[in-house]
């Protein structure tokens, strides 16, 4: 618990991927051999805490009362992997050696148990969104629903300019039980992909880096005692390398 405590104090401090100048080493390091890792843990991060309950919003609930909206401030600490160069040299002065993200969020239910989300965050000159769907396939009890099971798919972007622009996307599988009192717990299992492409703006020409089908998992829980707040802490096992999540959230 107090590594965990130590990590979030972290992770607001640092509450986006450019708190450590990571693009200056990238550009020192523009070579197939690294660029293919930091491809890797970049995917990683991107597509870590995107969905964090199974349960659908609605397009209106009259009880309780609820409009079907949730937005959110989405963290995530991921630990660096190993064959990382360029991140672990970037983060060399650093006392944890995590990768902080940062990204807000905006999600709206419509019919048919389906949400729309929307992420975005920008600094400097790098813009950060993304899109996803996600489909309640699942409830039981079928009268009183306690346990649900969904499925997300999503797409993210990060653009920097002139130095590189990374895709990805993910399909997640949800379940969550959403009846018990203050508290939600939820597992995600995802697979993700993702592409970089270096601008030739660096000055060497135009290099692509691919990974593909990274199986990531996540086990937290959400926690509300009052109305339309909600807070969410969860653990991330993401390609074998650990993380955590954080989300402050309002849901009305």
């Amino acid at each position: 618990m107090e590594k965990l405590k130590n990590l979030m104090i972290l992770l607001m401090v640092n509450v986006s991927l450019y708190a450590v100048d990571i693009f200056e080493e990238f550009k020192n390091r523009v070579q197939q051999q690294y660029i293919d890792p930091f491809t890797k843990d970049l995917t990683g991060i991107v597509c870590s805490n995107s969905i964090n309950t199974a349960d659908s919003l609605g397009l209106f609930k009259a009880v309780p009362p609820s409009i079907g909206l949730d937005l959110s401030a989405s963290f995530v600490l991921k630990e660096i992997s190993s064959e990382n160069i360029i991140l672990n040299e970037a983060f060399k002065e650093q006392d944890f050696k995590y990768i902080p993200f940062f990204s807000l969020q905006i999600s709206k239910g419509l019919p048919l148990n389906i949400d729309l989300i929307g992420r975005i965050f920008s600094y400097s000159n790098v813009i950060f969104y993304g899109a996803g769907v996600k489909y309640r396939f699942l409830s039981f009890p079928p009268i009183v629903p306690v346990v649900n099971c969904a499925v997300g798919l999503f797409y993210n972007v990060i653009d920097a300019k002139d130095i590189l622009k990374h895709n990805s996307y993910s399909i997640n599988a949800v379940i969550s039980v959403d009846k018990l009192p203050f508290i939600r717990p939820y597992m995600v299992v995802g697979l993700d992909n993702g592409e970089l492409t270096v601008y030739e703006a660096i000055g060497i020409g135009e290099i692509k880096s691919r990974f593909k089908n990274g199986l990531r998992y996540e086990v937290g829980f959400r926690l509300s005692f009052v109305p339309f707040v909600y807070i969410s802490l969860g653990y991330l096992n993401v390609y074998s390398v650990n993380g955590y999540t954080l989300n402050l959230g309002l849901k009305f």
